[in-house]
């Protein structure tokens, strides 16, 4: 099914540009991402009304999204691995996020972790897409670091839980999706850019 729809629509763009053979590679990349995260977000929004978590799916998404848009992490290599981390850490999560409250001091130990995370690690690149402009590594940083200090004030102004524990298990994903040791897990290569900017000289 993937295939096909990556080969009928570089069909139908052929038919109405000119593609040279690295604009196809491009589109081929681009289509395969597309279609992936199409078809994981239509079957985790369906498992997440069969199992009634569709608030704390949405809500899990905004709040991860938004932590990943400057802090970037780890992708998986496979669409196997992605379904196998993506279900549990999305589905797993949000039926946490919906049934347990995190104790006083689970919550400390996440924030700690969260910024000692994203000050240290954030923003953390990929090898299909390194970060090899120093400036733009420091805005990331920064602006990653800025919608963490928003979420630790929403966190400490809002009582409702399923809110709170949502902020809370999103940092937490983020966290660990920039940190080295997950890296490594995946055989990953970190700091990518260091091995860009290598190349070059």
């Amino acid at each position: 099914m993937k295939k096909k729809f990556i080969e009928s629509s570089i069909r139908l763009i052929k038919n109405n540009k000119r593609v040279d053979e690295l604009e196809e590679k491009k589109l081929r990349y681009g289509l395969e991402g597309f279609y992936n995260v199409f078809v994981k977000t239509i079957v985790m929004l369906v498992l997440a009304v069969v199992l009634d978590i569709v608030p704390e799916y949405v809500l899990l998404i905004l709040v991860y999204s938004t932590l990943r848009l400057y802090g970037f992490g780890i992708h998986m290599k496979t669409s196997a691995q992605c379904w196998l981390t993506s279900v549990p850490m999305y589905i797993g999560g949000c039926i946490l996020i919906k049934y347990v409250t995190f104790p006083e001091y689970i919550s400390v130990i996440i924030w700690i972790f969260g910024f000692l995370s994203f000050l240290l690690f954030a923003p953390a690149d990929t090898p299909a897409r390194p970060l090899i402009h120093k400036e733009k590594r420091i805005r990331a940083k920064i602006l990653s670091i800025l919608i963490l200090i928003g979420y630790f004030v929403i966190y400490h102004y809002v009582d409702i839980t399923v809110i709170k524990n949502v902020i809370l298990y999103g940092v937490l994903m983020e966290s660990v999706s920039i940190n080295p040791i997950i890296y490594k897990l995946f055989h990953t290569p970190f700091n990518n850019y260091k091995s860009f900017a290598k190349t070059t000289i």
